[in-house]
Order: C-alpha cells, then sequence, then structure tokens
C-alpha cells in the first residue's frame, strides 16, 4: 500500500495563474525547483519548522483553488508553515491592482507577480549566485548545492556554515561567492544578520537598499534585486542583460570597453525611462523582457 500522504488547499486571488506566477522570473528553473511544463505543476522541497524536508507538488485546480500535495504525512503544526512557504514563493498576498492600473499592457496579460524563494536567505543566495556568471552556471552552482548541501533541500543558514567556504567552493563550484555565502550563513546563525527585518512593511526604499547593500558581498545590483524579492518595485538592478534590452528597444549603440562616463549616462538614461511606471520600475522592466520572450 502507498504511504499516507497530506494534501492542503490555499485560495488564490481570483485572477491568479499559476503557470504564469511560476514562469514568471528566472529563479524557477533553479534547483530545488522543477516546473512540469506538461502537467503545469510545480515540484519543489519546502522544509517543516524543524527543517525537515518535504517534497511536494502545486497544482491549480479547476475550482480556483491550489493543492499543495505533500510526499508523507506531515503534522498539522507544520501546516502553516508550508503554506506560507507557498504563499511567499507566488506572493498570493500582494496586490497589484496599482501596477495594473499604471500599465494596461501588464493588466491584459495578468503579468504582476514575480516568482521567488520560499525564503528570503534562499532568495539572497541565488542572487550572489546570478552575479558575473553565465545561467547555466548559476544553475549548476543552485544543483550542486542542493545535492551536496542542502540533501534534496535548498541548504539551510546552519548547513552551509557547517559545510564550510573551502568544501562549498571545491565541491558546488562556487567560487570567489564561497566567502558571501557562509559569511552570511553564519551571521545569521549567530544572531548578527536578522533577514525577517528587511521583509518587513513600510521600509523607505533607499533604507531598504542601503541596508541590502551593507550585508557582505551585495554591491549594487544585487542590493536592487534583492529590493524586488521583498515587494519594492522602484529599484532597477541594472546589469548587462537591462543595458542589452534597453539599447535594443531604443535603438542605442552600446558603451565598448570600460567607457564608464558613456555608460553613466546610459544608466541615467534607463533610469529616467522606467520612472514613469514609478514605484513599479522593475515590473515594468521585467514586463517587456517578459513579452520578448
Amino acid at each position: 500500500m502507498p504511504e499516507p500522504t497530506t494534501s492542503l488547499t490555499l485560495h488564490p486571488p481570483a485572477d491568479f495563474d499559476l503557470t504564469r506566477a511560476v514562469c514568471s522570473y528566472g529563479y524557477f528553473t533553479l534547483a530545488p525547483n522543477h516546473w512540469d511544463a506538461t502537467k503545469h505543476v510545480l515540484h519543489r522541497p519546502l522544509r517543516t519548522t524543524l527543517g525537515q524536508v518535504v517534497k511536494t507538488t502545486l497544482e491549480h485546480r479547476e475550482n480556483g483553488t491550489l493543492r499543495l500535495v505533500c510526499d508523507r504525512m506531515v503534522p498539522r503544526s507544520d501546516h502553516a508553515t508550508l503554506k506560507a512557504q507557498v504563499r511567499r514563493m507566488l506572493r498570493l498576498d500582494e496586490s497589484f491592482t496599482a501596477w495594473h492600473t499604471l500599465h494596461s499592457a501588464a493588466q491584459q496579460a495578468g503579468f504582476g507577480r514575480l516568482f521567488r524563494s520560499p525564503t528570503l536567505f534562499e532568495d539572497v543566495i541565488k542572487t550572489f549566485t546570478s552575479c558575473n556568471v553565465t545561467w547555466a552556471n548559476t544553475q549548476q552552482m543552485n544543483r550542486l548545492m542542493v545535492e551536496n548541501v542542502g540533501h534534496g533541500g535548498f541548504p539551510t543558514p546552519t548547513q552551509l556554515a557547517d559545510f564550510g567556504e573551502a568544501r562549498l567552493k571545491t565541491t558546488c563550484r562556487v567560487g570567489y561567492r564561497a566567502s558571501r555565502i557562509v559569511e552570511l550563513a553564519r551571521d545569521i546563525e549567530k544572531g548578527d544578520v536578522g533577514l525577517d527585518w528587511f521583509e518587513k512593511p513600510g521600509h523607505a526604499s533607499e533604507v531598504l537598499f542601503e541596508a541590502f547593500h551593507g550585508l557582505y558581498g551585495v554591491g549594487p545590483y544585487a542590493a536592487g534585486n534583492l529590493c524586488h524579492l521583498v515587494g519594492v518595485y522602484d529599484r532597477l538592478a541594472i546589469d548587462t542583460e537591462m543595458v542589452r534590452h534597453f539599447c535594443k528597444k531604443k535603438n542605442i549603440k552600446r558603451p565598448q570597453g570600460n567607457d564608464a562616463a558613456r555608460l553613466k549616462r546610459l544608466h541615467q538614461k534607463i533610469e529616467r525611462y522606467y520612472a514613469a511606471f514609478k514605484p513599479y520600475q522593475f515590473i515594468a522592466y521585467w514586463f517587456e523582457l517578459w513579452e520578448t520572450k
């Protein structure tokens, strides 16, 4: 006989679409996420309150609800923990009414929710692994960390702190990022860094950006990216992809070499253009990318 499992029900907003919500941002392609494009279900290991890995499958039912099926029986005391992780991933508690009022094309497409991780810690680590590297290498780093450190789930701060910088660099091929990953994990373990603060509503954008920037290893691009991952969208994470996209859109020749002055002027043009969509500049940019995929 098959082992008994736990099935949990979530109630998303009426306009919610699982495929659109998951396939909205590249982190959905990073381990331990697995999107089944044929069945339109998300396979994703989550963690219980005590950090145990539970394999789950998330599906959108015809009655509009979401069903989270766990691979085993999960105590009732963990149900809220698992649901909260799903709600964070899919931004089920955010309203995008103001954004859709500002951008009619995005409203018609139902675009607004950008997929993220069950925890901010995972988002920070995935941001580290997406800097100065190809996407294929980003995918490899996360897969190796899940396999070798997280034992099937995304690694916890404790697991990464214990694994250590040297082993992380050689086993998971994260390069110079190893020191940043391990230091953040150890600071969280020691209580020197509390990521819960970043997710509290009401922080001014400038304060939030500077706080992220103040974390070891978080540069301006990473800080801007992390702002949107906690629901603050008026910061652009300007990288080579954004420069490429904007220059193509505006038929501008891309700066070559180390022409810092010209690159700075281009960044200012990018900021001015997307300011028309304030405070949703990042979503506006990502919608343009999403339309071209």
